[in-house]
């Protein structure tokens, strides 16, 4: 119910506040689908096993675990892209045209993750550009997520008290995953595969241990 004065009125600055605050839950159910809609896709790309027989299905299943490998790395990492969004933006009680904008570069990048995860997939042999494309798709993803939670600060489009998981102290972990990310491309290229695919793993350990560290300079 929209708030009265006491003239029976209703309270134009309660109704602004409400409205502001539908549109930034549908922004959020926008971003949710579009992630949702990432997510299947990459299941829908995944090979089809074949093969008559036990060893034959299981033949196949060797023969593709270069399909399997990064449809697991990318659902990992669009998962975990969704959960920061989710918690940024339950932070957020209003929106303003730049932040929709920053918001659909970074919904574009999330589109494109099952497209380089099938680009990434489809070599039977190592290269190191399909490596380093999908790099930088991540790389791209993580900045414009970081000037989304700057300009979210920025522009005080924060609730009331709630600025917990908008503080700048986080920035420097998710800038530490994107160094990870972009030191791998001259792995890629100079580097066995595992290697490049350990760099990734160690991204998410880099950006916990910068975020740990942040933490305690602030509370210190």
């Amino acid at each position: 119910m929209t708030d009265q004065t006491e003239n029976g009125l209703p309270d134009i600055a309660s109704t602004a506040g409400e409205v502001e605050l539908i549109a930034a839950e549908r922004l959020i159910f926008f971003s949710d689908a579009v992630v949702a809609i990432a997510i299947t896709l990459l299941a829908l790309g995944l090979p089809v096993v074949k093969g008559d027989s036990n060893p034959a299905v299981l033949h196949s299943l060797r023969a593709n675990v270069n399909a399997y490998l990064p449809f697991l790395i990318s659902f990992v990492v669009i998962a975990g892209y969704w959960r920061v969004h989710h918690r940024l933006y339950q932070s957020v009680a209003r929106l303003d045209s730049r932040l929709i904008s920053i918001n659909m570069v970074w919904l574009l990048m999330i589109i494109c993750m099952p497209y380089v995860t099938r680009v990434l997939s489809d070599g039977r042999e190592f290269s190191a550009v399909r490596f380093s494309l999908y790099a930088v798709i991540q790389v791209i993803t993580i900045v414009t997520f970081v000037i989304m939670r700057r300009h979210i600060r920025d522009r005080n489009l924060v609730r009331a008290g709630a600025t917990t998981s908008v503080t700048a102290a986080y920035d420097a972990s998710f800038l530490a995953v994107a160094a990870a990310f972009a030191v791998s491309i001259p792995i890629a290229f100079a580097a066995p595969t595992q290697w490049t695919y350990l760099v990734w793993v160690g991204a998410g350990f880099a950006g916990r241990a910068v975020r740990r560290r942040s933490t305690r300079g602030v509370s210190g």
